[in-house]
């Protein structure tokens, strides 16, 4: 099984560059093109690697499940919410541009960079929750799709969308970039598909989960 996973569209707050974190922001005009773009790749890559896709799982945010719902009328799977796949959240310093938040809380900022992975921005997570939850709604996703119909699902793709945070701890684990430099090495586009292997994942897991 192959997972794509996927960030939501465009949004005001990513046009004005505003910090968004758990705030729950719908796509703008053209994100919503952005998620019809995003379904037409799809089908087409999967059209020509001969492959197919059982399901779409969602973040609840408005702006991933606005995408998630897209890509499902066009492909005609369905769609479901699955808590724990939501945006970092960013505390304090969301609905602010990064500059302004350094400005406001430089000293909270300058702590949470010394170690992204474990400490957090007042009232929001760390690197390392994110990755936690992420991958206990990974486990509910396998879990799921054990009981539908086991003998059909391993012959399709999942896709997952999320958020672009949650997407760059993926790569950044993927790829062996460090946490600290991973949002100038890592960058996530909106609704853009990235693909794992399961058993890439798998590995991703092991060493998320310390």
């Amino acid at each position: 099984m192959r997972i794509y996973i996927a960030r939501h569209g465009e949004t005001d707050w990513n046009v004005e560059r505003r910090i968004q974190g758990s705030t729950d922001i719908p796509l703008n005009e053209n994100g919503i093109r952005q998620a019809y773009s995003l379904s037409k790749y799809l089908e087409r890559q999967l059209s020509l690697e001969e492959r197919s896709l059982s399901s779409i799982f969602t973040s609840p945010l408005k702006r991933a499940k606005e995408t998630a719902e897209i890509v499902g009328k066009a492909l005609h799977l369905p769609v479901k919410e699955i808590s724990g796949l939501e945006e970092m959240s960013f505390g304090v310093c969301e609905g602010k541009s990064w500059l302004e938040a350094k400005k406001e809380y430089s000293r909270e900022l300058e702590e949470w960079e010394e170690n992204k992975r474990f400490r957090r921005i007042p009232g929001g997570e760390s690197y390392q929750e994110v990755l936690n939850r992420f991958f206990s709604a990974y486990s509910l996703i396998q879990k799921k799709l054990a009981e539908e119909k086991p003998d059909v699902k391993k012959e399709k793709d999942i896709l997952i969308i999320t958020h672009g945070a949650v997407i760059m701890l993926l790569l950044s684990l993927k790829e062996g970039h460090s946490f600290q430099d991973s949002f100038v090495r890592v960058r996530v586009e909106n609704a853009r598909a990235y693909f794992f292997e399961e058993d890439e994942l798998e590995a991703i897991r092991a060493k998320a989960l310390v």
